[in-house]
């Protein structure tokens, strides 16, 4: 093969691996992050083993170089996001992580339910300031049950509590686990959790439906509660890729289980904000009367429903 074909073949394959060695590294970067929770069933391969270290070094780098040569420093406590799953606490991370000086942790920790606290508040500082930003926010649902905790480790900390519809959130737990009375007991328990630290000075309870009727005026009271001006560019998140729970990005169609939940988790960051409200009408009569008899009571008390006639 001689001139024009031999350049493009090298050509090609040089374009090969700049399209294939950034996937691989953002596919081995959730991966680091997810076993820093989830203990690894087999050995780590020769080939993560090399990625882990490449990922531990773009850390340590980026943090180094922000730290000692910018001099940046975090100026803020921590911020953490508690509710229960599909509550849209990603979407509510991915909308302060947009600002200029909140960094999102890209994975859920357990942080107030882990013995690591020390060592996670060291990552999470190398993180931030290696992305130049000077405060950090964290989103692990289940930390409902870990407030107090977390209270305990960070003094100043700041806990945002995400509510939703408990209807929308059985439907949509019942689409991954094919089950609507696990869903409601989950909203239910879940919430019940966190209702004793509802007065809290350093606790603020907001409504995944007060985000999508009133964005700016809530997300405003959202921002002055952690101290932080309101920057209007936030709901623009979504311009900037974002890989938390996959290395893609696309909408899931065929799989199934944990990775289409993880699948579409990821897609729907990368989106612009959408209004999720109303899945609930999709429900069965017999589903409806499992979540009235489990947490009807419940919906009215938070204000989603006047009775149990829907």
């Amino acid at each position: 093969m001689k001139g024009p074909g031999l350049i493009e073949m090298i050509l090609g394959k040089i374009k090969n691996v700049f399209t294939v060695l950034p996937r691989k590294y953002r596919e081995e970067r959730v991966s680091f992050f997810y076993h820093l929770v989830v203990p690894r069933e087999k050995p780590v391969s020769f080939t993560s083993f090399f990625w882990i270290i490449i990922i531990k070094c773009k850390i340590w780098t980026k943090f180094l170089i922000r730290k000692f040569f910018f001099r940046i420093e975090l100026m803020a406590p921590p911020i953490f996001i508690v509710g229960c799953g599909h509550s849209g606490t990603s979407l509510l991370l991915a909308l302060l992580g947009a600002h200029s000086k909140i960094f999102a942790i890209p994975f859920e920790s357990s942080y107030g339910r882990s013995t690591r606290e020390n060592f996670l508040n060291k990552l999470f500082l190398r993180l931030t300031i290696g992305a130049g930003k000077t405060r950090w926010v964290e989103k692990t649902p289940r930390n409902i049950y870990s407030i107090e905790k977390i209270f305990m480790v960070n003094p100043g900390a700041r806990v945002i509590l995400v509510i939703r519809d408990g209807r929308d959130v059985a439907y949509s737990i019942k689409e991954r686990t094919l089950s609507i009375e696990k869903g409601i007991h989950r909203w239910v328990d879940d919430n019940l959790a966190g209702e004793s630290f509802w007065s809290h000075p350093q606790l603020f309870v907001v409504k995944y439906e007060d985000i999508i009727n009133d964005r700016s005026n809530t997300l405003s009271a959202i921002f002055s509660f952690i101290g932080e001006t309101f920057e209007p560019s936030v709901d623009q998140y979504y311009k900037k890729k974002s890989f938390i729970y996959s290395h893609k990005i696309e909408k899931p169609e065929n799989a199934v289980g944990l990775q289409r939940h993880n699948l579409n988790r990821n897609w729907q960051i990368n989106q612009p904000i959408f209004d999720g409200r109303g899945k609930w009408k999709n429900m069965t009569d017999d589903e409806k009367a499992i979540v009235k008899k489990i947490g009807g009571d419940m919906l009215i008390r938070y204000g989603y429903t006047v009775d149990n006639n829907w």
